[in-house]
């Protein structure tokens, strides 16, 4: 087929945004001390009253990657995070990439199998903790089901709290901890965080020689359609050119950006282990010198993200549909209305943003919305719509020095023509000539998945002209202005309150039930939570009239990730199937 890219987003491209930037070809670690050499004494941590500069965050970093080298962390040695929106994972983050081994952060909500999952895969040897999850998720569970893991690292919320807060909290049971902790399990030896860093001794960095193009950075792992989460390996270049990317399509066209930098700041209220927040809060606030205004959790009156912003001038924030739709629906949300002025823009992803929650949250804040579009295997940024070109129902342009196309969803040999159609909701009956699956290309484009080279093979391919292009599996077209429109989800794919949910990730998870014959997971319509999670199961026949769907249910609730258990389930003498047996997913979705 011919590879000729024809650049339909160029009618409308904004004029003052380049097509093609020149990238700082650096590693992770030398991002952030570039930006602490910059700014020394710009605050880049705020956490409920904690504050830390740049400076003292760079020294922390290399305290921490001092001690892991100590322990004998080698380049491309995996460590694994599991911590929430805390001081602690921007310190052991930036810790673990300047010695060039590779962060794989798991999400804090993750149950016991599913970190052996991660840690298994990825062979991690050490983990850094908050002691509650562990205590939660870990404690009194056989931890030599993790054999590369040998020492564990546990910290707790206190730690980085206003000494009379952490005090206070701690003695009325505010701040939650866990009261005892172990020094050593089996063959894994734990260690504090406070006692790991190497306060007031020599920093001693191995001399590493870090390939910022060629090696890993990070393992993000994502669920699909083909089984248990993979790794993608991104590359300390991959997040470097995507927050320049980000970047330069903000200031470029919010010029009142520029004053910003090593001033303003960045709400941090996604989880810091999903790429999202972790590409796009931390490194790029990083990248601005920001401060990061961390929140553990989303707080219960979500009119305090504005009262935060007003408190500590921050600028820009990512977030989801419902962040926006919520924090305009709190009562007291309206008396923030233009006392705001520091903030200037946020950047909606993961799901379509209805027109109305932009504009309500506009008018509260006096802040521009727009909606991008990515995934973890693209760092994640590939396309945003203009901040003053916008077009609702659509994901924008591509970002500097990036391609999208679409292709026939068949075998992806053919590239579709734009949509000629003024509506592009309805691309009429030759519908089929414009939407297929959606693949893009640019330097912000993952290494590979670990250990899946055939899953590589397929996500990954180039053509004759020696590009490489990741296929998304997304759906869509491009219209008649240039515009990105996503026709449909990744194939199966349940979206939950925000959260991408793959019905195979579930099932594998329940078939470790004893129970459990088949299992066939599908997104049902809920206007409350965009889809609810209902699993169909049948059971072995030893089972059948012994375990009732309430046994299911709690089950799910203790071995799954509280985001996507199923919060359905209905027992069915046998599921549906092909002619090869393949459980028929769509068939269960028709009976909904």
């Amino acid at each position: 087929m011919s590879d000729e890219i024809t650049e339909y987003w160029m009618k409308l491209w904004p004029k003052e945004t380049p097509r093609h930037i020149d990238y700082d070809e650096i590693s992770l670690g030398q991002m952030l001390r570039n930006t602490a050499e910059t700014y020394p004494e710009s605050q880049a941590i705020y956490f409920e009253g904690f504050q830390m500069t740049y400076k003292e965050l760079d020294e922390a970093a290399d305290q921490f990657a001092t001690a892991l080298a100590r322990m004998g962390i080698k380049k491309g040695d995996v460590i694994l995070i599991d911590l929430p929106n805390v001081p602690q994972f921007v310190i052991t983050y930036f810790g673990i990439v300047r010695i060039g081994a590779i962060a794989n952060p798991i999400i804090p909500l993750n149950r016991f199998t599913e970190i052996v999952h991660q840690t298994n895969d990825s062979k991690g040897k050490v983990l850094i903790i908050l002691d509650i999850l562990y205590e939660e998720y870990l404690h009194g569970n056989e931890l030599s089901k993790m054999p590369t893991l040998k020492d564990i690292i546990l910290t707790g919320i206190a730690e980085y709290l206003p000494p009379m807060k952490a005090k206070l909290g701690t003695a009325l049971g505010k701040v939650p901890r866990m009261k005892k902790w172990p020094t050593k399990v089996g063959d894994v030896n734990f260690h504090k965080f406070q006692d790991f860093l190497t306060r007031g001794l020599p920093i001693e960095l191995p001399a590493v020689n870090i390939n910022p193009i060629e090696d890993v950075s990070t393992l993000i792992y994502t669920g699909g359609t083909t089984g248990l989460p993979k790794g993608c390996m991104m590359s300390h270049f991959n997040f470097v050119v995507n927050a320049q990317q980000g970047s330069t399509f903000v200031r470029t066209q919010l010029p009142k950006v520029e004053e910003t930098l090593g001033k303003g700041g960045m709400f941090v209220v996604l989880p810091l282990a999903h790429e999202f927040a972790l590409s796009i809060a931390m490194n790029i606030g990083v990248y601005h010198g920001y401060k990061l205004v961390l929140f553990i959790k989303p707080p219960a009156k979500l009119s305090k993200i504005l009262k935060m912003i007003k408190q500590e001038s921050i600028a820009f924030g990512p977030g989801v549909p419902t962040l926006w739709n919520k924090i305009s629906q709190d009562p007291g949300s309206i008396k923030y209305k233009g006392k705001l002025d520091s903030l200037i823009a946020c950047l909606s992803g993961a799901s379509a943003l209805p027109l109305e929650v932009k504009q309500e949250f506009e008018d509260i804040t006096g802040a521009l919305i727009v909606e991008g579009f990515g995934m973890s295997e693209t760092s994640p940024i590939l396309t945003v719509t203009p901040f003053h070109k916008y077009k609702e129902n659509t994901v924008g342009f591509p970002v500097s020095d990036t391609l999208i196309k679409i292709v026939d969803p068949e075998d992806g040999t053919k590239i579709l023509p734009q949509c000629p159609n003024d509506n592009c909701d309805d691309c009429g009956p030759d519908e089929a000539k414009y939407i297929g699956e959606i693949c893009g290309c640019g330097p912000q484009v993952f290494l590979g998945y670990l250990n899946r080279p055939e899953a590589t093979e397929y996500a990954l391919r180039k053509d004759s002209k020696g590009r490489t292009w990741y296929y998304t599996t997304d759906i869509g077209c491009i219209d008649h202005d240039g515009y990105l429109h996503i026709k449909d989800r990744k194939r199966d794919m349940i979206k939950y309150k925000g959260h991408s949910v793959f019905p195979r990730e579930v099932e594998d998870l329940m078939y470790l039930h004893e129970a459990i014959n088949e299992v066939g997971v599908v997104g049902v319509p809920d206007p409350e939570v965009e889809e609810n999670i209902k699993a169909y199961v049948s059971l072995k026949p030893e089972y059948q009239d012994k375990v009732s769907k309430e046994d299911l249910m709690e089950w799910c609730k203790t071995n799954i990730s509280a985001f996507k258990y199923p919060r359905i389930i209905e027992i069915i003498p046998e599921l549906p199937k092909s002619v090869v047996g393949k459980i028929l997913r769509r068939e269960l979705r028709t009976k909904e």
